[in-house]
C-alpha cells in the first residue's frame, strides 16, 4: 500500500511540476507576443490560442497536489475557533462536500465533453480546436481533486492524521 501511495504522490507532484512548466511557457509566449508586436514582427497565429488553453490546463494540473498539501482556500479562522473534535469533524465534512462537488463538476464536464465530441464542435479561435479538449481537461482535473479530498477523508476516518493536517 505504501508503494501505491508513493506512486500516487509522485504522480501528483509530477502534474504539479508540469503545470508550473506550462505557466513558464505561458509567460514566455506572452513575452514573445509583446516583443513581436512592439517590433513589428509577427507572432505565430496559434500563440493566443495556446495561452487560452494553457491557463486552465496549468490550473487543473496543479490543483490535485495543492488539495493534497492543503494549499487550497480554507477558512482557518473557523478551524482555530473550534475545539479538536469539532475541528476534525468540520474538516471531514468539508472534505466530503468538496470531494462530492468536484465529482459533480467532473461529471458535468464529462457530459459536456461527450456532447461536444459527438457534435464535432469546434472552438473557432485563431486556430480551430475541438471543444471537447477543454472539457476533458476539466473532467480529469476535477476528478483528481475529488480523489484527493476523499483521500483526506478516508485517512482521517481511519484514525490517522494526513500529512497536511500535521503541518
Amino acid at each position: 500500500m505504501q508503494y501505491l501511495d508513493r506512486l500516487w504522490t509522485s504522480f501528483d507532484k509530477s502534474l504539479f511540476v508540469a503545470g508550473a512548466m506550462v505557466l513558464v511557457m505561458i509567460v514566455l509566449a506572452t513575452v514573445w507576443d509583446v516583443v513581436a508586436r512592439s517590433t513589428a514582427l509577427h507572432a505565430p497565429i496559434w500563440l493566443s490560442t495556446f495561452v487560452e488553453f494553457a491557463l486552465p490546463l496549468s490550473t487543473m494540473m496543479a490543483a490535485p497536489y495543492l488539495v493534497r498539501a492543503r494549499g487550497h482556500v480554507a477558512m482557518e479562522l473557523i478551524d482555530a475557533a473550534l475545539g479538536d473534535p469539532a475541528r476534525r469533524n468540520l474538516i471531514r465534512l468539508t472534505d466530503l462536500a468538496a470531494g462530492l462537488v468536484c465529482l459533480l463538476i467532473a461529471y458535468y464536464a464529462a457530459l459536456g465533453g461527450l456532447d461536444a465530441f459527438n457534435r464535432r464542435e469546434m472552438l473557432v479561435l485563431a486556430i480551430d480546436v475541438p471543444r471537447w479538449i477543454l472539457f476533458s481537461v476539466l473532467t480529469i482535473g476535477f476528478a483528481l481533486c475529488a480523489v484527493e479530498f476523499l483521500r483526506h477523508l478516508v485517512i482521517s476516518l481511519g484514525g490517522g492524521a494526513s500529512e497536511a493536517e500535521e503541518l
